[in-house]
């Protein structure tokens, strides 16, 4: 079934994101394997989100862009790097991707850590949240396309590997044998929801949050107009993110749903996707007050751990400053919600390919 563009890695975004729009129109009869597959609702987990209303006081804060370093090249889709690895140790390699867990501290004293495990754009993530986490260790995994993270988890034991991989890097890290993860978890952007979705269809347990950030593309009504309404579209094929979003409405868990207004012509929007679950649930968003920056956020449902965000935008950088949501989701809602322990940040910061730390 084709629902989205495959997208690259955050390196080939610029040409992936908007050439790869031109895709056969699917239906809902005739669909080819393309984009994910929507989950079925993920098993509950054992503790239940208490997501904060506000920003938490303490919470570290990435500042804009100067005119300086946009001068420079830096933009959304090429965040500033002013921390390499920071207070996180050398990366750790797993059996699939790599992990960053702090040097010193961001476990609790029996060695359970705080997890989180992201799919696409891993250097851009390493980029922002080395300057916002309190605590959490991230684990970093990127593929050229969707259909490599699709196929990375091809059968229900390629998870459980995968867990099992960050574990025994945790044990090996701290030295402690009973070393463990406390809170799990999974995050997406673009074409990495592939994964995500995968993940969820195999009903893994353990999962405590889930965060899809303008990755999530519908499928049209068979015979209906090609509009970018929720009526051109088949809710059918979204069916269990609707579920996973009336389970995050009760506080089973967390679920942050984002998306742009980028417009893909020949397949059902991030936008126009994320509107027929909300509307499937009876819920409706609030209309933001525009704001003056490049990107604001036009709407927002916040019902229990149910997140769903909408920004202006139908660009290249409209769909890379998705991803940058990615710092205060962790920052200001998952580490507060897990009371994620914190790491020390005033450790000698790692240089970004290992070694040494570098003394200050």
């Amino acid at each position: 079934m084709q629902r989205g563009p495959r997208l690259g890695p955050w390196g080939s975004l610029a040409l992936a994101a908007l050439v790869a729009c031109a895709r056969a129109e699917p239906t809902a009869e005739t669909l080819t394997v393309d984009a994910p597959t929507a989950p079925p609702p993920a098993p509950a987990p054992t503790r239940s989100p208490v997501v904060p209303s506000a920003a938490p006081t303490g919470v570290l804060e990435i500042p804009a862009l100067t005119a300086e370093q946009r001068q420079k090249g830096f933009d959304e889709c090429n965040p500033a790097d002013p921390l390499g690895l920071g207070p996180y140790a050398p990366f750790i390699p797993l059996l699939l991707g790599k992990l960053m867990v702090p040097q010193k501290g961001g476990h609790t004293p029996d060695f359970g850590f705080d997890v989180l495990i992201h799919f696409n754009g891993g250097d851009a993530a390493r980029k922002l949240l080395t300057q916002v986490a309190r605590g959490i260790s991230l684990v970093i995994i990127d593929k050229p396309n969707g259909g490599a993270y699709e196929q990375a988890f091809g059968t229900p034991a390629a998870f459980g590997a995968l867990r099992k991989s960050i574990e025994r890097a945790l044990v090996k890290h701290t030295g402690k044998p009973e070393a463990h993860i406390r809170h799990l978890g999974i995050s997406a952007w673009s074409a990495g929801t592939m994964a995500v979705d995968k993940i969820l269809s195999q009903q893994q347990p353990g999962i405590d949050a889930v965060v899809i950030l303008d990755g999530l593309h519908g499928a049209w009504k068979l015979h209906a107009p090609r509009e970018q309404k929720t009526s051109s579209l088949d809710v059918r094929f979204v069916k269990h993110e609707v579920e996973l979003a009336r389970r995050a409405q009760k506080g089973e868990l967390s679920f942050f749903l984002t998306h742009s207004h980028i417009d893909p012509g020949t397949f059902p929007s991030t936008f126009a996707t994320a509107a027929s679950i909300v509307e499937e649930l009876g819920l409706t968003p609030l209309k933001n007050e525009p704001r003056d920056e490049p990107h604001p956020r036009t709407s927002s449902l916040d019902v229990g751990g149910l997140h769903v965000w909408g920004h202006a935008g139908n660009d290249v950088k409209a769909h890379c400053s998705e991803l940058a949501l990615l710092a205060p989701i962790v920052s200001r809602y998952l580490e507060p919600a897990w009371n994620t322990p914190a790491m020390d940040r005033e450790v000698p910061p790692t240089p970004l390919w290992g070694g040494a730390p570098k003394t200050r």
